[in-house]
């Protein structure tokens, strides 16, 4: 199998629209990729398509031919090579499949690493997406699997996650699904609602560093009053959600919190 002479951008556009159309045998395409990649990984490419590349390949070196080595090697490569390739989500992406396929090996501590490192690259690029968010609750989550508590950098990764949900919400609800909200709220839940008193959330909030995010929209800070008007929202759901066997009336765990998002609602001064 031999590729034609061309250049690597058009070689790579070709490649993956071969991928996303699903019309090529997959262990077919894997081995047309090595090919690809042997030409071109002595120099990569500094070009977006390169990241999308490694993350296609990882995926069918994963599902196609069953090899979860050359996955984890096709993966590291596009997180380690996101500020050359310059396609950060893809690197998002592949940190956090890494942690996926690591895990399905019940390698939990490397799977943990992965995690924690394609959030923690992710956070500080910029990208807030739904991937960076699911690393981040990953990450969170293996640690209080593996340690039975959450250390300074996990907390940190818990406090990163729930301001990247409150940013996705305003600017890009699409990314959120049902499950990632969900474990969003069970962590923040778990971690961060009050036991007694729901009017000592903001407090709470501001007391657990950071204090903010880089966004695309520029920082994103725990004490602005759209910021907390979200928290009590998604506060009110994770309530609902997850605390109704500690509820001690008749309402729902969520009420106090939906009155407080209102309160600050009405309180919170104009754009």
């Amino acid at each position: 199998m031999t590729l034609p002479d061309a250049d690597p951008d058009q070689l790579l556009d070709a490649f993956l629209r071969t991928h996303a159309q699903h019309s090529a045998i997959p262990a077919t395409l894997y081995a047309r990729g090595e090919e690809l990649h042997r030409r071109l990984a002595g120099n990569p490419p500094a070009i977006p398509a390169w990241g999308r590349f490694l993350v296609a390949m990882g995926h069918l070196a994963a599902e196609a031919i069953d090899d979860p080595d050359a996955a984890a090697r096709f993966f590291l490569a596009a997180l380690q090579g996101a500020e050359k390739h310059g396609d950060l989500e893809a690197a998002v992406t592949a940190g956090y499949d890494m942690g996926v396929l690591q895990e399905r090996r019940g390698k939990t501590t490397m799977a943990r690493a992965a995690y924690r490192a394609a959030a923690n690259e992710g956070f500080r690029l910029g990208v807030v997406t739904a991937n960076t968010l699911r690393a981040a609750t990953a990450a969170v989550r293996l640690h209080f699997e593996l340690d039975g508590h959450v250390d300074p950098e996990a907390a940190a990764l818990a406090k990163r996650g729930w301001l990247g949900w409150l940013w996705l919400r305003r600017h890009h609800p699409e990314q959120l699904d049902r499950e990632l909200a969900s474990t969003l709220g069970r962590q923040l839940a778990a971690f961060l609602l009050p036991e007694d008193d729901p009017g000592l959330l903001a407090a709470a909030w501001r007391a657990w560093p950071p204090t903010l995010i880089p966004t695309a929209t520029g920082p994103w800070r725990d004490d602005r009053p759209e910021c907390l008007v979200a928290l009590f929202t998604v506060a009110a759901l994770a309530a609902d959600e997850h605390l109704q066997d500690e509820v001690q009336s008749g309402n729902a765990p969520g009420d106090p919190y939906r009155m407080l998002a209102a309160a600050a609602g009405r309180h919170r001064p104009e754009a």
